[in-house]
């Protein structure tokens, strides 16, 4: 028999795209593309994010320009660029009988005569002037899509101008020359057959240094317009011009160039794999593609643009880490405590996950029981509660928990025993709510999977084992459990994510009361966006959920070896 040795050497070119990376122009291309794809993943935001910074920069800008140019509105706002018009709003007294007169509104053009205002642009002006003259502040300013108007009150007069909000013109093509040059650098070394994965990474992070760089340079010429203007503006009305700073110093640098290495170093082998797949096999991708752009657009995106809002503050200035040091870090004088909600929401998830369980387990050993009659319709109804939308089985269960009038207590009271305030001031009151809606939502998915595992279940390893002289509870412990293991397991990761972040139970029973003390972290989280309107700390609250959740999944899927009886 000839032996692998002596067998001669196959001198035939690899196929197409299975060749290391950097040999063939094929390869060569393959890279070049993965380099032009991946690079606009770290550019893209960052590009985003500079515009986003200057942007903010500008509006306010705008707003203090507008501010003086109101200020200055009697003498026609000269020396403020942009003034479309101005405008004063005086009280007209009241006559004879003592009825207040209307509002006097004058109205002039950008040279200072008077003109008529039309209908929408005199609403908008009344309605700002009495914001400001019922306010205590410096003034107001109200923007739309194409005019900027700000208001102030003067010595009982509202004076306002009306102006054009400057342009934010944040050049892009910068970037796209950085990407080509650095696709045209990979598919260079790929022909010379350098493209290894250190001098990808090098071209990769210089090409996000420049691109960074270029970002910054962008980001500080309009800084330096938008100074002058203000300058210029300041010598006609003060107080003095606000100070511009935008996030896009060494560290944006820094951060653009390691994020561009990180990626490549972990993607751009994969990535130069796809596309030379994709030139083998064009009609699978093709297939698949319709599902990859939905996730990308309705996953991917909304994912990083929540991210992305994390590290901001209302008014969109990048705080970096401050949102997350507010809920991890929690004061005297902090509207909530992140550690009691998370302590809340773990207590939550492991007695209803538990309930869940046990509940769902038993019930299918029961309809499992081939003696049982009407095991069909008894299999309907009680999948029926998972069935049932959860915010109509949550608003049914807060009815039955009403203290006046619910089931519950009229329950109790046929036992003779006294009325519970189920959704009053007590904290175990509501959190029992809360755990009896849930666990009545959740238990039918548990006992569809226990079923379904039980029917799989070989009949002749319960024989073999009755033989052996094994009872009912040996045969559940050394045979059913295990092999429920790679059914179940699975399951109880999904239902405590699920549970974990189960809004609709605990706002509309309990509504987190009593003092937001029932709230779990994803309720805790809508009430930093709808009640607090912090929605910087609502998103970082959405993703210290995500981490957690996350490193639960990878955690237990590690322990448990959910998975392994699927690939063996």
């Amino acid at each position: 028999m000839r032996s692998d040795r002596s067998a001669p050497p196959d001198d035939r070119p690899p196929p197409p795209g299975h060749g290391p990376v950097g040999t063939g122009g094929g390869r060569a291309l393959d890279a070049a593309l993965a380099m032009a794809a991946l690079l606009p993943a770290v550019l893209a935001p960052a590009w985003f994010f500079g515009r986003a910074e200057v942007t903010r920069e500008v509006a306010a800008s705008d707003e203090w320009r507008g501010l003086r140019a109101a200020g200055g509105a009697a003498g026609g706002a000269a020396g403020v660029p942009g003034v479309l018009q101005t405008f004063e709003v005086a009280s007209g007294g009241v006559d004879e009988f003592g009825i207040a007169r209307e509002e006097r509104l004058v109205v002039r053009d950008g040279t200072g005569a008077a003109t008529r205002p039309d209908a929408d642009l005199e609403a908008r002006v009344r309605e700002v002037s009495a914001r400001v003259a019922s306010e205590a502040g410096p003034g107001r300013c109200v923007r739309d899509q194409r005019t900027l108007l700000c208001a102030v009150a003067q010595a009982g007069t509202v004076r306002g101008a009306v102006l054009t909000p400057s342009e934010v013109r944040f050049p892009a093509w910068g970037l796209c020359a950085v990407i080509g040059v650095a696709a045209v650098g990979v598919w260079g070394l790929g022909r010379q057959g350098r493209a290894g994965r250190l001098s990808v990474a090098v071209v990769a992070g210089l090409a996000g240094l420049v691109g960074a760089w270029l970002i910054a340079q962008a980001a500080g010429g309009i800084l330096q317009d938008l100074s002058a203007v203000e300058s210029a503006v300041a010598r006609f009305a003060e107080p003095s011009p606000p100070t511009h700073a935008t996030a896009t110093g060494p560290a944006f640098l820094a951060i653009v160039t390691l994020a561009c290495i990180a990626l490549f170093l972990a993607l751009h082998a994969p990535a130069t794999r796809l596309f030379a797949n994709l030139r083998d096999r064009p009609l699978v991708y093709a297939a698949i593609a319709p599902a990859v752009i939905g996730m990308i657009l309705l996953i991917f995106v909304p994912f990083f643009m929540g991210v992305y809002l994390a590290f901001l503050d209302n008014s969109g200035r990048f705080v970096g880490l401050a949102n997350f040091g507010e809920i991890l870090f929690p004061t005297e004088t902090s509207d909530t405590n992140f550690y009691f909600t998370l302590g809340v929401t773990v207590l939550w998830t492991v007695l209803n996950v538990g309930l869940h369980v046990l509940i769902g387990l038993a019930l299918a050993l029961v309809l499992s029981d081939p003696g049982l009659r009407g095991r069909a319709v008894y299999r309907v109804l009680l999948v029926v509660p998972w069935a049932v939308p959860n915010y109509i089985t949550a608003l049914i269960w807060k009815w039955i928990f009403n203290t006046q009038y619910g089931p519950a207590n009229a329950f109790l009271a046929l036992l003779g025993l006294d009325p519970v305030d189920w959704l009053g001031r007590s904290f175990w009151t509501n959190f029992v709510a809360n755990l009896t809606t849930n666990t009545w939502l959740g238990f039918p998915f548990m006992m569809v999977i226990s079923l379904g595992a039980l029917q799989s279940i070989p009949a002749e390893l319960y024989e073999a084992a009755k033989m052996d002289g094994a009872g009912r509870w040996a045969s559940f412990r050394h045979i059913t459990l295990p092999l429920l293991k790679p059914a179940l397991f699975p399951a109880i990761i999904l239902g405590t994510i699920w549970t974990f972040n189960m809004f609709n139970v605990v706002y509309l029973v309990s509504g987190g009361a009593p003092d937001n003390q029932t709230n779990i972290l994803i309720t805790e989280a809508y009430r930093a966006f709808r009640v607090l309107k912090n929605y910087g700390l609502a998103a970082a609250y959405s993703l210290i959920i995500f981490v957690i959740l996350a490193a639960y999944t990878a955690l237990t899927n590690r322990v448990t070896r959910a998975a392994e009886s699927v690939y063996e």
